[in-house]
């Protein structure tokens, strides 16, 4: 399976922790080595419920960033990482937040900008698992209209 290392690593790794890269999925990797094929294992493994209708209520602003994802660039975005789950109603970038310490994004860069040093993420999709299952539940928003 050596001839598979970079699609391997291009769906499976990407998760970030503190100062440590290239961490893969356990789940998605115990899969691919069980089953031999290429699937989102782990995206596969709940509902995405409430990441599904965070994005639908969101504004504008925040579907065009998820846009901006999908096309795999990276946004630049300011949120309070200490947020917590009563707070998603009340502050709309805290969906950034929610979908970095889950996973579904990774932070390849924090920027500490002005006087009070407000941390700016530079946030990517995490990997072609993340991307496939946003493609997924968008294709899925259209199919019910």
């Amino acid at each position: 399976m050596n001839n598979q290392k970079k699609l391997v690593k291009s769906w499976y790794d990407g998760f970030v922790f503190g100062n440590t890269h290239d961490i893969y999925n356990p789940w998605s990797i115990t899969n691919f080595l069980d089953k031999k094929q290429v699937r989102p294992y782990w995206a596969d493994t709940s509902s995405n419920s409430m990441i599904d209708e965070l994005i639908r209520k969101a504004s504008t602003d925040i579907k065009e960033k998820m846009e901006e994802l999908l096309q795999g660039k990276e946004i630049v975005v300011n949120f309070d990482e200490q947020i917590v789950f009563e707070q998603l109603d009340q502050d709309e970038n805290a969906i950034w937040s929610l979908m970095l310490v889950s996973g579904y994004l990774k932070a390849e860069q924090i920027e500490y900008r002005g006087v009070l040093l407000e941390p700016w993420y530079h946030l990517r999709i995490t990997n072609l698992e993340t991307t496939a299952m946003f493609t997924t539940m968008f294709k899925g928003w259209f199919a019910k209209n």
